[in-house]
């Protein structure tokens, strides 16, 4: 069974940049956003190794998937790092 979580996490990362463009707040960190985004991206990564593949044990698609999320949660950190550099200057 696959972390829904994971997905929603990655979508609503997803989410951060168009919504920062709606809250017209993009421009100040756009680089940060982009980070974000990136994040998102890499934890629907770590959800689809949750899925299974064919021929695969499930310890090896399990470390796919701590693998790519704890990268996710980098890169998220150092987006939100961004961001927060960016907003309060």
């Amino acid at each position: 069974m696959f972390e829904l979580t994971l997905i929603w996490l990655g979508i609503a990362l997803l989410l951060t940049p168009i919504l920062a463009e709606y809250g017209k707040i993009r421009n100040k960190a756009d680089r940060g956003f982009l980070w974000m985004g990136a994040g998102g991206a890499v934890y629907l990564l770590a959800a689809a190794f949750k899925l299974g593949i064919d021929g695969m044990t499930l310890s090896a698609l399990g470390w796919g998937a701590t693998l790519f999320s704890v990268i996710g949660l980098i890169i998220t950190l150092i987006g939100a790092i961004f961001v927060l550099t960016g907003i309060l200057k």
